[in-house]
């Protein structure tokens, strides 16, 4: 019932990096941190962790029955190349709005992988008697 399996961790890193980025993502886009340019590169790596985190949750998911978390990463991973695809057409305020909603599901699921990330199942080898 150990919650170390490597998974795990690669979706703890990756959803705490993401949300850090979401964050100075915030502070770049309205101009307060950074180049103009450092706002949409980070974007784009933003949604590389997102889907890093979604990879890491579901083998996460197959290991510990928690489905939840993966469709929470897997969610957050769509909603990242929503983000991209409405920043490139400049579609300026539905990606902010959206951002927003990015920025809380990302924080999220950071922490939802540190307090509820379900335990590791128990694989038992079948007995003798149950083949």
């Amino acid at each position: 019932m150990k919650n170390s399996h490597w998974s795990l961790i690669v979706l703890r890193v990756a959803a705490v990096l993401a949300s850090l980025l979401a964050i100075f993502q915030m502070f770049s886009g309205f101009g307060w941190a950074g180049p103009w340019a450092w706002h949409g590169r980070s974007g784009e790596l933003g949604f590389v962790l997102a889907l890093v985190a979604a990879v890491g949750a579901f083998v996460w998911s197959r290991r510990s029955g928690n489905k939840g978390l993966f469709m929470h990463a897997a969610g957050m991973a769509v909603i990242g190349l929503v983000q991209m695809a409405l920043g490139y057409m400049s579609v300026t305020l539905v990606h902010q709005s959206i951002g927003v909603f990015y920025l809380l599901g990302i924080v999220a699921l950071a922490t939802l992988s540190f307090r509820k990330p379900g335990a590791e199942l128990t694989r038992t080898e079948p007995s003798a008697v149950q083949r």
